[in-house]
């Protein structure tokens, strides 16, 4: 039995089309009639049934069905495995981020990780913060780190580390020993307000500024990175996580707005993790001593 015979087969069975098949697999449609054929004469039974101009599996070919999802996984892990066997890779460990972390701080982490260890492959999966729990739940990722706490109960999170929000605007072109600073007031009479770009704090913060000024306009902007090229091109001024804008700020593309007038919340990002294993515990060793939000 060829293992191609086998992945004809499933995507056979997926499309229940021998002509969509061969456009999923890049093969001509004759050669996946003689897979199939191969694969019933092996077995010794017909797997599917014609349909008009479509083909339905036989009862054989529904029982056989998932012992060849079985056979292709394994297959497909032995791959993998060999192929960081050859890279020099001893262990895998699969890290699942929100994208705000995964564009701005985590980047630096994982580079120094991966010096540290070297025999350890790092994979990244970048999911919305909603959904990290449920990819560690699931294990197909070790580790979550997450802006949202995690909603499973078979779950350990802890608070990684805490991460004041602040007031960005656009650069003004000023000197900042020279100019006047900008105002707080001024922003939310005159600018828009990028908001939402967090999933937790936005709400209660919002209730907060139109107390300050029920007139303020705002623009519903949900990724971090958006809402920071919007401020840089002086759409609109938001308040974003410190760690979040740290490079812009040292870079002088935006300015932190210093204001008493508001009460702003701290941001948590949280490690979840459902096992441990050795390089779990190693990856948490590191983090914690790197301290990702300082």
């Amino acid at each position: 039995m060829q293992i191609r015979w086998l992945q004809t087969f499933v995507i056979a069975a997926k499309y229940e089309n021998y002509r969509v098949a061969s456009e999923r697999l890049f093969i001509s449609q004759p050669t996946i009639t003689v897979h199939i054929h191969h694969l019933e004469e092996e077995l010794g039974c017909k797997l599917f049934k014609k349909n008009g101009r479509n083909i339905s599996l036989t009862e054989s070919g529904k029982h056989y069905l998932p012992f060849a999802h079985a056979m292709l996984c394994s297959f497909n892990d032995g791959l993998e495995s060999l192929s960081r066997w050859q890279q020099g890779y001893e262990r895998k460990l699969t890290l699942a981020v929100s994208p705000l972390i995964a564009a701005s701080i985590l980047s630096y982490a994982v580079k120094e990780f991966m010096n540290e260890h070297p025999h350890i492959e790092v994979g990244i999966q970048v999911a919305e913060s909603n959904e990290i729990s449920s990819l560690v739940y699931e294990q197909k990722a070790d580790i979550g780190i997450s802006r949202t706490s995690a909603i499973h109960p078979g779950l350990h999170c802890v608070t990684l580390y805490e991460d004041p929000v602040i007031t960005v605007a656009a650069h003004d072109g000023g000197d900042s020993e020279t100019s006047p600073p900008i105002e707080l007031q001024e922003l939310l009479r005159h600018d828009v307000l990028l908001t939402h770009n967090h999933p937790l704090y936005w709400d209660d913060l919002l209730s907060s500024v139109r107390g300050l000024e029920p007139t303020v306009r705002t623009m519903v902007v949900t990724q971090v990175n958006v809402a920071k090229r919007f401020i840089e091109e002086g759409i609109g001024f938001s308040f974003l996580p410190r760690s979040s804008v740290k490079r812009e700020l040292l870079e002088g593309r935006i300015l932190e707005i210093h204001t008493d007038a508001l009460q702003l919340p701290i941001a948590h990002t949280y490690l979840i993790q459902k096992d441990t294993n050795e390089e779990i515990q190693q990856f948490i060793e590191f983090i914690n001593r790197y301290h990702l939000g300082a």
